[in-house]
C-alpha cells in the first residue's frame, strides 16, 4: 500500500469530520442566538382588538388592521388633541384623521408603516396635556397588534389569595416609627380628606375615582428619593400628608387607607412594571419594582385596577416641584391594556384605620431642616408653582428599600456577543486541532 496515500486519506477524513462538526456548532449556535431574539422581541401571542378602560367617561378603543389603525373614545371634561406613533409620527409615511365630537368623544385613523418591526409606543395627546402610552408591535407581514403575554388572565389572580397584613405593618405604614400621636393625627387627617373628597357621592365607584384623582392631582413624585434610596419615611403616610411627595407606595397607601375611610375594600398590589426606559419583552421577569391599587366594587362583583402614582402630574426633583397634568389611563384600566406594563404578583390588605403601635408615644417626629409645610386639603395644596413645562414621561417607580437600577446593555444584544465569541472559539479550537493532526500525519 502507498503510505503517503494512506496518509492522505486519513487526513482527509479527518478534515471532513471536523468540518461537519464546525458546521453542526454553527448551525446550533445560530438556532440559539435566533430562537432567543425572537422571543425576545416578539409578545407570546397577539391581538387586534383592545378597550383601555372599563369607564364609559374616559377609555379608547383601538383596532388594528395591517398598516392601519383605528381608535374612537371619550374623555370626559377633555378632548383628545393628536394621537401618534412613538415620538413624533412625522417619522413615518402614512395618512392620519381625527375627528372630534361635541360630547369629548373621538373618532381617529392612522395608516402608516414603520421603519422598523417590533415594539413601538402608541400615544394619545390630550388637549390638558395629558400623555398616554400604549405598547404597540408591527410586523411587516401582518402589520400592527398588541401583544398578549398572559398576564390579563394571571394578574387578577392575585385576589384568590389575599395576604392580610397584621395592625403593626398598618402601623409602619401610617408613622416610621409607630408613633400613637403621628398615627392618630394621620388617620384624622386621612378621613376628613375622604369625606371631603367624596362628599355628594354615593356610588362606591365614583368614590373611589374621586379619590384617585385627587391623589393623581395633589401628590408629587419623589425623585430625589427615589435616587437617594426610599425606606418607609418615604411611604408613611403622616409624611405623605405633609410634604405631598412620595414614591408608588406611597401612592398605593394613601389611595387605600381613604378608600378605607370610606368603607371601600382596597388592596395594595406589589409587581413588576416596565416605562418608557424598558422593553415590553422585560416585564415576564423584571423585578418586583412597583405597587398600585384595586378597589372591590360590590355594584358590579368586580375587582377595578388602580395607579394613581402613573396617573399623577407632578414630579419632585432637586427640591424642586414640576406641576403637571393627571392622566385617564389606570383608573379601571382593562386587564388586557394593564398586562401590557403590569405584572401583578400579590395582593395585601392592610387595615390602616385598625393599626396598633406596638408601645406608647415614641415622641413626635423631628422634621428636617428646610422642609416645607405642604400640608395636602381639599382646599389648598400648599405646593408653590413652577414655571417648567410639565413633564410627558412615565413616573420612574422603585420598591421600598430598593433603589431602581438601569440595565446596563440590552439582554439580547449581550447573548449575542456571548454567542459570537464561543462560536469563534469553537472554530478556532477545532482549527488548531485539525493543523495539529495534519502536521503530525505529515512527520510519520
Amino acid at each position: 500500500m502507498n503510505l503517503s496515500n494512506a496518509r492522505f486519506s486519513r487526513e482527509k477524513r479527518v478534515k471532513l469530520i471536523l468540518i461537519c462538526i464546525i458546521t453542526i456548532i454553527t448551525a446550533l449556535l445560530l438556532h440559539n442566538i435566533r430562537s432567543f431574539s425572537e422571543s425576545y422581541t416578539e409578545p407570546s401571542g397577539r391581538i387586534n382588538l383592545i378597550r383601555t378602560s372599563n369607564s364609559q367617561n374616559n377609555y379608547s378603543v383601538f383596532e388594528t388592521n395591517g398598516k392601519t389603525i383605528s381608535a374612537r373614545g371619550k374623555y370626559t371634561g377633555d378632548r383628545l388633541r393628536k394621537i401618534f406613533i412613538d415620538k413624533d409620527s412625522g417619522d413615518f409615511s402614512g395618512s392620519y384623521s381625527m375627528k372630534a365630537h361635541e360630547d369629548s368623544g373621538y373618532e381617529a385613523e392612522l395608516t402608516m408603516q414603520p421603519a422598523k418591526e417590533g415594539e413601538h409606543r402608541l400615544t394619545l395627546l390630550l388637549n390638558s396635556g395629558a400623555t398616554m402610552r400604549y405598547f404597540i408591535f408591527y410586523d411587516n407581514e401582518r402589520g400592527w397588534y398588541f401583544p398578549v403575554n398572559g398576564f390579563g388572565d394571571s394578574n387578577p389572580t392575585v385576589f384568590d389569595h389575599i395576604f392580610e397584613a397584621p395592625a403593626e405593618a398598618a402601623a409602619l405604614y401610617l408613622s416610621p416609627t409607630k408613633d400613637a400621636n403621628e398615627i392618630a393625627t394621620a388617620l384624622e387627617q386621612i378621613k376628613m380628606l375622604a369625606e371631603q373628597t367624596t362628599a355628594g357621592l354615593d356610588d362606591d365607584y365614583e368614590k373611589a375615582r374621586a379619590i384617585s384623582r385627587f391623589i393623581s392631582e395633589r401628590v408629587y413624585y419623589d425623585y430625589d428619593a427615589r435616587d437617594n434610596g426610599v425606606d418607609v419615611s418615604t411611604v408613611a403616610l403622616c409624611n405623605v400628608l405633609k410634604t405631598a411627595r412620595t414614591v408608588c407606595a406611597g401612592f398605593t397607601n394613601l389611595f387605600c387607607a381613604m378608600a378605607e375611610a370610606v368603607g371601600i375594600d382596597a388592596v395594595n398590589i406589589k409587581g413588576g412594571i416596565v416605562n418608557e426606559d424598558m422593553r415590553y419583552a422585560e416585564l415576564e421577569k423584571g423585578q418586583q419594582n412597583h405597587e398600585w391599587s384595586a378597589f372591590w366594587y360590590e355594584k358590579e362583583q368586580r375587582w377595578v385596577w388602580v395607579d394613581s402614582c402613573w396617573d399623577g402630574c407632578g414630579a419632585y426633583r432637586n427640591g424642586s416641584r414640576t406641576p403637571g397634568k393627571p392622566k385617564y389611563m389606570y383608573f379601571d384600566i382593562t386587564n388586557e391594556a394593564l398586562a401590557l406594563n403590569h405584572r401583578a404578583d400579590k395582593a395585601e390588605r392592610r387595615h390602616y384605620f385598625e393599626a396598633k403601635p406596638e408601645t406608647a408615644i415614641i415622641g413626635a417626629s423631628e422634621d428636617s431642616a428646610g422642609e416645607e409645610n405642604a400640608l395636602i386639603t381639599s382646599g389648598q395644596t400648599g405646593v408653590p408653582q413652577e414655571s417648567a413645562e410639565p413633564t410627558e414621561t412615565f413616573p420612574v417607580t422603585a420598591p421600598v428599600n430598593e433603589k431602581t437600577e438601569t440595565p446596563a446593555s440590552d439582554e439580547p444584544d449581550t447573548v449575542y456577543i456571548i454567542a459570537i465569541a464561543a462560536l469563534s472559539a469553537a472554530v478556532i479550537a477545532v482549527a488548531v486541532i485539525l493543523v495539529t493532526i495534519i502536521v503530525k500525519g505529515r512527520k510519520q
